[in-house]
C-alpha cells in the first residue's frame, strides 16, 4: 500500500527508515510541539507502533520519502486515536517532517492525498487532526486541508508540559456525494 503525490511517496515503514527518522525525532525543532526529542532506542519504538498500526487496521502514519531521490522526510497518515478527550475514538490526521523542507507545501500535498483515501478507499466519514494551541504552522496546514476547528482539550499525553496545553481539535468531514 502506498500513496504516491507529485513530490512525495507515502509508504510503510521499513528497518532501513529508523536511523533517518531517529535523526528527525532527536531534533528539538521538529519535536517542539511533541512531548519531548526521542532516542533511539524510543524513535525505533515508535516506527514499530507505525508497522503494527499499519497491520491490524490497514493504514496508518506512512513513511514520507521524496520521490526524487528516495530520501525519508518524515512522516505523513493517518491513525486511530482513543485517548480520553471528547471526540476520541476518532481517526486522526498527521504528519512530521524534517526542517529542511518545511514550507515547501509537503505536509499539506501528503495530507491531502491520505485525506482523499481516507474518505474515498476507507469510507471514513470525518478525519480530525490534533496539535498544540502554539503550532501556527500545524494550524496553518489544517486550513489549507479545509479542516474547521472543532474545539479545545487537555491531551493526556501532555500532562506534564504546562506550556503545550490546551491542545486543539480540528475536523474535516466526508465530502457530500458529488462534492469535491
Amino acid at each position: 500500500m502506498e500513496i504516491l503525490t507529485d513530490r512525495l511517496r507515502l509508504r510503510k515503514w521499513t528497518n532501513r527508515d529508523k536511523p533517518a527518522f531517529a535523526a528527525i525525532q532527536a531534533d528539538p525543532r521538529v519535536m517542539e510541539y511533541f512531548p519531548a526529542t526521542l532516542t533511539r532506542k524510543e524513535s525505533d519504538a515508535v516506527v514499530e507502533r507505525f508497522k503494527k498500526h499499519h497491520k491490524e487496521h490497514g493504514f496508518g502514519y506512512f513513511a514520507a520519502e521524496r520521490r526524487t531521490d528516495k530520501q525519508l522526510l518524515g512522516f505523513i497518515g493517518l491513525s486511530r486515536q482513543e485517548y480520553p478527550a471528547f471526540f476520541t475514538p476518532c481517526v486522526d490526521i498527521g504528519w512530521m517532517l524534517h526542517p529542511d523542507v518545511w514550507g515547501q507545501g509537503l505536509a499539506a500535498e501528503g495530507a491531502r492525498a491520505c485525506l482523499e483515501h481516507a474518505f474515498g478507499a476507507l469510507g471514513l466519514d470525518a478525519v480530525r487532526a490534533v496539535t498544540v494551541h502554539r503550532n501556527m504552522p500545524s494550524i496553518r496546514v489544517m486550513h489549507q486541508l479545509g479542516m474547521a476547528y472543532e474545539g479545545a482539550f487537555i491531551h493526556p499525553d501532555f500532562a506534564d508540559r504546562h506550556d503545550q496545553q490546551p491542545c486543539l481539535v480540528y475536523v474535516r468531514r466526508a465530502p457530500a456525494e458529488g462534492q469535491p
